[in-house]
């Protein structure tokens, strides 16, 4: 029992500063450089987490809900090398046709370069995870995220440059990486990385190819109102950034009350206790509801005077728009829960077919929308994709596991 308190509480210091450094550079950049590199550097941001959906590939749930062993850490973690080396080339080459000039290029790549590394130790951290050391890669967390933040801002306010700010955080996730969180790594399992990894890596890839396309496009759906603002309406992308913090900490608190369930509720499936397993799910969507009902009321109240005293800037005209987004930031914390959920159930194709269609949906009603409406229009969209999502993930869901429950009833009658 200490243990798992010891666990949730540093995973919880670590999430939160992991998830927070992002907007809370946000307010440096904007008070120290202005709005125009504020929303040049979440664009840049939001664009590596994309490309860090694909680094991902497979995700720390499905390795940390293996537990059957059907492939060793070492496995999980060459999948990472090479799913980061495929990221590379598709950045540079999605930069160089999408005609960004040599600054956007250049931040882009160092964010892209860091998001690579994060997901690189994300598999050490399912290693640590495994071996109940949740609470070291809370540590681990903290101390990239609390000396990231101080160096960025130091390094800014010595050259008012983002990109020199960027590389500085990636410069001390290298270190963290390499004296503390490989040394833990191999303190708790041996993983020696060999040829025999490589042809496991390529059968985890092929396994896992559902789980990638559909965390890629659970990624990708919460861009693609960002990169049509940036299209039609660059001079607003600022404010959006600005806007979306209310998705960030939403994204945040999945992952308090998520991510140190997933080994106890891929137990309890295994041992097919259904009960206790649906009645962890039903505390996580009751509190994330209460919660979200407390977002949308507090973001309607005070949620501008809020971010104009944060940022120092003034998004009085966007009240409306900033209650939309945060309404659709409530259902894609239950949109985050189920895809989760459902990987852990390994039920992929319908939440691959429900993200493909709505992403496309999304694509078409940006287009039109964010081109006439600017701002309402994109949070339009991303409300409307997300409570799609998470209606039909939440019938997937119901539905899935009503047919484990009767391949568990259908077992124990045979037997």
């Amino acid at each position: 029992m200490q243990a798992q308190k010891k666990d949730y509480i540093w995973n919880s210091i670590g999430s939160f500063l992991q998830s927070a450094i992002s907007p809370i550079l946000l307010i440096v950049i904007t008070r120290l450089n202005g709005v125009g590199d504020s929303g040049l550097f979440s664009f840049a941001m939001s664009l590596s987490v994309v490309f860090w959906a694909i680094s991902l590939w497979g995700g720390r749930t499905y390795q940390v809900s293996d537990v059957k062993k059907d492939f060793s850490s070492g496995d999980y973690i060459v999948v990472r090398f090479i799913s980061s080396l495929i990221v590379a080339v598709f950045s540079i080459s999605f930069c160089i046709l999408s005609g960004y000039d040599l600054i956007k290029t250049e931040l882009i790549m160092v964010l892209v370069s860091f998001k690579i590394l994060e997901s690189i130790a994300d598999s050490m951290y399912g290693v640590l995870q495994i071996h109940n050391r949740l609470y070291i890669v809370g540590i681990s967390l903290t101390m990239k995220s609390v000396f990231g933040f101080m160096l960025f801002t130091l390094v800014d306010i010595l050259t008012k440059n983002i990109i020199y700010g960027a590389l500085s955080i990636f410069i001390v996730n290298i270190a963290v990486v390499i004296f503390y969180d490989i040394p833990w790594m191999k303190h708790v399992e041996s993983v020696g990385l060999t040829k025999k990894n490589i042809m496991q890596a390529g059968k985890i890839m092929k396994k896992t190819a559902e789980v990638f396309v559909v965390v890629f496009l659970t990624m990708f759906s919460l861009n693609i109102p960002r990169y049509f603002l940036d299209k039609y309406h660059y001079d607003q992308i600022g404010y959006f950034g600005i806007m979306a913090m209310p998705i960030t900490l939403l994204t945040l608190f999945i992952s308090f009350v998520l991510q140190p369930n997933v080994v106890n509720l891929s137990e309890l499936l295994k041992e097919k206790k259904i009960k206790e397993f649906t009645k962890i799910v039903s505390k996580i969507d009751f509190i994330t509801f209460t919660l979200g009902i407390l977002f949308v009321v507090s973001s309607y109240l005070i949620g501008v005077w809020a971010l104009n005293t944060v940022f120092g800037i003034d998004i009085n005209n966007f009240r409306i728009d900033l209650t939309i987004m945060v309404i659709g930031a409530v259902a894609n914390a239950f949109v985050s829960i189920y895809v989760n959920l459902l990987i852990i159930l390994r039920r992929f194709k319908g939440q691959f077919y429900t993200l493909l269609v709505t992403n496309i949906l999304a694509v078409v009603l940006s287009v039109y929308l964010i081109d006439r409406l600017a701002m309402l229009g994109s949070v339009l969209v991303f409300m409307i994709i997300s409570f799609l999502q998470a209606i039909i993930l939440l019938f997937i869901y119901k539905r899935s596991l009503k047919n484990v429950i009767m391949l568990s009833e259908d077992k124990v009658r045979y037997e």
